[in-house]
């Protein structure tokens, strides 16, 4: 091939080079494939038409150099997808109703009328975040004393739950959940 021709190409492969070695620095595993596959690509066709002793040895070591690259892109890690886990996820809120009060288990329900404590006038209103099995509750006594429970553990709580993010739902009777019990 001739001196000129050859030189440009081998200084064209390099700097593909270059900009492989950049991106491998970045750690970004696709680009620098793509370039990769053009780099290597164009190196094919140079080396058949190396002639002589100088293009040859030139050829060669392109050859180290790209095989080099490609092990450093081969330990790239791929590009992160993002995180299910991190990622905020729409939750959908629980709709109670008196057919969901009686899929409480039989144990929550006692816990729940004792904490309500015999008052016919209480209503209670539960959380509606989570899944529904042990849910947070607020009891409203008949003389508008308010308390919270834990759902887990049926302890009171310290804050009530928030009214106005729609976290807690409408209030349902001592008589509602009494009966939720009975049909159990």
């Amino acid at each position: 091939m001739e001196p000129n021709k050859f030189r440009e190409s081998r200084q064209a492969i390099n700097r593909l080079c270059k900009n492989i070695d950049n991106l491998i620095e970045e750690k970004s595993q696709e680009a620098s494939r793509e370039i990769y596959e053009e780099v290597y690509s164009k190196w094919e066709t140079l080396n058949p038409q190396a002639e002589g002793e100088i293009q040859e040895r030139s050829v060669k070591n392109l050859s180290v150099k790209i095989n080099g690259l490609s092990m450093r892109i081969d330990k790239l890690k791929p590009a992160k997808k993002p995180s299910i886990r991190g990622a905020k996820k729409e939750s959908t809120n629980i709709v109670w109703d008196d057919e969901r009060v009686g899929q409480l288990s039989p144990a929550f329900l006692t816990k729940l009328l004792a904490n309500m404590a015999k008052d016919e006038g209480a209503t209670v209103c539960f959380g509606t975040t989570g899944k529904g099995i042990r849910p947070n509750y607020q009891i409203l006594y008949s003389d508008e004393n308010v308390i919270v429970f834990t759902g887990s553990g049926h302890k009171p709580l310290d804050k009530p739950l928030s009214v106005g993010a729609k976290k807690i739902s409408g209030p349902f009777s001592y008589g509602v959940v009494s009966s939720a019990l009975a049909n159990k």
